[in-house]
């Protein structure tokens, strides 16, 4: 196998399954895991977690061509789990991902591109998990939204930077932890400095590079 790959190079090696929105990929309950590793080819999948009171968590979301689900076949350290939490990795919208099961991947592994794809998935997944705690504890609310819009946009077929129509203003708030009201506000006062656009329910961001600003220097925005 080649020194570098392409991650897609690995979907001959995995059976394509697809979800549809709201299918569980993996979970982990009460330190129990089970499923195989997925390659995702098309979609949004978030890891996230049930409260004893039904309150869902977000940390994190996956796009196409990550890898998804791998943690238990990295390592065989548990952490004591003192109650039952619920971690799984759910289809935000109908998905397409390609599956390989535990033991082919544990082969996979030995060839050194393939460990340094894994290695750069986990290093991008931390950084993101600590980029969005810092956020929560230290930035304004309209700064962490503004971080989210560019985090998560995607280019479309003109070069525009567009968010995916899942989320909605009630997702993007349950994974910021503000009131769906307080993203809508925000909404309107990033449109009205012509920063961001929206066309029926999809964001636009019109002003990519004014909105880096917004984040670093902790612009105040009026909402």
């Amino acid at each position: 196998m080649q020194s570098t790959l392409n991650i897609t190079e690995l979907f001959q090696y995995g059976e394509r399954v697809t979800f549809q929105k709201g299918d569980k990929l993996t979970k982990s309950v009460a330190g129990e895991v089970n499923g195989d590793i997925y390659i995702l080819s098309s979609g949004v999948c978030a890891l996230s977690s049930i409260s004893c009171d039904g309150k869902e968590t977000t940390y994190l979301y996956f796009k196409k061509q990550q890898f998804v689900g791998f943690t238990p076949l990295m390592t065989a350290f548990n952490l004591n789990y003192y109650g039952k939490k619920t971690f799984s990795i759910v289809a935000k919208t109908p998905c397409v991902a390609y599956r390989i099961p535990n033991r082919n991947f544990q082969d996979l592994l030995g060839f050194p591109s393939v460990a340094t794809l894994m290695v750069n998935t986990l290093t991008e997944n931390l950084v993101y998990l600590m980029e969005h705690f810092h956020s929560s504890k230290n930035e304004p609310a309209l700064v962490q939204f503004s971080r989210f819009l560019l985090d998560q946009a995607e280019k479309d077929a003109s070069g525009t930077l567009v968010l995916d129509t899942v989320f909605t203003y009630q997702e993007i708030a349950c994974y910021l932890g503000v009131h769906a009201v307080t993203i809508a506000r925000m909404v309107k006062a990033l449109r009205d400095e012509q920063l961001i656009d929206k066309i029926g329910h999809q964001i636009r961001i019109i002003n990519p590079e004014q909105m880096a600003r917004l984040i670093t220097e902790e612009r105040k925005i009026d909402y």
